[in-house]
């Protein structure tokens, strides 16, 4: 029969990882209450870009003396993450002077109704025949309801290009 020796350390050793052990608590794989609602996605995410501004101020050979022309390429994006349907009731796409909100082109849009989880997006090519009257910096504005309370998205700042 062998004999079995302990040490001092192996005894304290011993105590030390079943104390350790006993101390930690597992935490819970399901998520409480608090921790999805914190977590959740904003049931509707919305992008406007635009894309492109040029105002073209001489006419093509043949063409109308009603130029300047301004010319806005915007690009919407609505996303919905839930699985219920969503109704927006889309109002305008505007360009307006980045320094002063003037409205200098506009355009009523369509109500739009996305699917659950479906992801729309919709270009529009705005123009108008005053061009842009010496605004330098322009953006875009898409204008809505949603939930019964009227929201606007706004693009980023362009610069307008002259195009002869």
């Amino acid at each position: 029969m062998r004999k079995m020796e302990v040490s001092v350390f192996d005894f304290v050793f011993l105590i030390a990882s079943t104390t350790l052990a006993s101390s930690l608590q597992t935490k819970s794989p399901i998520p409480t209450t608090v921790m999805v609602q914190n977590t959740q996605k904003p049931t509707l995410s919305l992008n406007v870009n635009l894309l492109e501004v040029y105002e073209t101020l001489t006419p093509p050979p043949g063409a109308s003396k009603n130029y300047p022309v301004g010319h806005a390429v915007v690009r919407l994006k609505l996303e919905n993450s839930t699985l219920n349907h969503l109704h927006i009731n889309a109002k305008k796409v505007e360009i307006q002077q980045a320094d002063n909100h003037k409205i200098l082109i506009s355009q009523v849009v369509q109500p739009l109704n996305l699917a659950g989880l479906q992801i729309f997006e919709q270009g529009f090519y705005l123009t108008n025949a005053q061009g842009f009257s010496g605004a330098k910096k322009v953006k875009a504005v898409f204008t809505y309801e949603f939930n019964g309370k009227t929201y606007s998205a706004e693009s980023r700042i362009l610069d307008v290009v002259p195009n002869l």
